[in-house]
């Protein structure tokens, strides 16, 4: 368990950021974690990536994942993520830098590189557009309410007690964290790996996104070919395109942009659709959001989408 002592000038520094590194090692604690068939909502992904990435690599990594300390992967040598740092390559070269170019540290990078090429990046457009709406909800009541409403917000089993900020860890963990910066990066793959990361005054922990619960809708298969696209069938072209977007919640100007539609198409597809209660739709300042309800979501999963 990690316990936190936070003090008020700590807490009011709480901020959000993704890391695409850090989604990838979480990734990986998915597979170290079950070695056979892996529950829902991870059970296709572990097939997929089983059948996919060379097992050498992947072999790798989870043994240098697991390694006693000093390991090329221990939190002690992660980075902490910063948005200047947008993608897995600039993490990984960062990375490399902080080690000194140490040649265990640059294998690891390379052989992250290759295991995310086959395990993340096929998904990864999806994943980081439902951690990017995670950081705009989260960062609205942030703005709004205030760090404490947040951290109680929060949930994935992380619990803010002031001045007490507890979470699950792989081991009992107790720090007073004062005058530092405290960080909160989302990911989809949590329940595979919480990450704490410590760099002079600054502090970094992983927490469960709330897409980790319609995991298997970002990971699933590529749509059909349009002629046995069964959704299509159903809804039409251009509303089950708009459906497959709104597994993570979107503005109709994101959704727009995403599918390089016109504004006023999604915004006729989203009135049909919410006129069916196929999504929902909800007003946070002066956005509205839409995304799929559970009956949209139950029958995604029914045609296997």
């Amino acid at each position: 368990m990690i316990r936190l002592t936070v003090d008020d000038e700590t807490l009011h520094t709480v901020r959000l950021a993704i890391s695409p590194l850090w989604e990838a090692i979480g990734s990986l604690g998915i597979l170290a974690r079950y070695r056979g068939e892996a529950p829902s909502p991870y059970a296709n992904w572990v097939r997929t990536v089983r059948r996919a990435a060379p097992a050498e690599v992947v072999g790798e990594l989870v043994e240098a994942l697991w390694r006693p300390e000093p390991s090329p992967l221990s939190p002690a040598r992660l980075p902490m993520p910063d948005p200047s740092r947008n993608t897995v390559t600039s993490e990984l070269e960062h990375l490399v830098r902080l080690s000194g170019d140490d040649p265990e540290v640059r294998r690891a990078a390379a052989l992250l590189s290759t295991y995310w090429d086959h395990a993340v990046a096929p998904y990864w457009t999806s994943i980081r557009s439902s951690l990017e709406e995670e950081i705009l909800f989260r960062g609205r009541t942030l703005a709004v309410e205030g760090p404490e409403a947040m951290l109680h917000e929060v949930g994935g089993r992380v619990l803010w007690s002031k001045p007490l900020l507890t979470a699950p860890y792989h081991r009992d963990l107790e720090r007073t964290v004062t005058r530092s910066r405290l960080l909160l990066v989302p990911t989809v793959f949590a329940g595979g790996l919480r990450l704490l990361v410590e760099h002079d005054e600054r502090l970094a922990m992983s927490y469960q996104a709330r897409a980790a619960g319609h995991f298997h809708v970002l990971t699933a298969r590529p749509a059909q070919p349009e002629t046995d696209d069964r959704l299509a069938l159903l809804l039409g072209k251009g509303r089950a395109q708009v459906a497959r977007v709104l597994v993570v919640p979107r503005t109709t100007t994101a959704v727009a942009e995403t599918l390089g539609l016109a504004k006023s198409t999604v915004s006729q597809h989203l009135a049909v659709l919410t006129e069916a209660e196929f999504v929902w739709k909800q007003r946070l300042g002066g956005q509205v959001f839409y995304q799929l309800d559970r009956s949209g979501l139950a029958l995604l999963r029914q045609l296997g989408l």
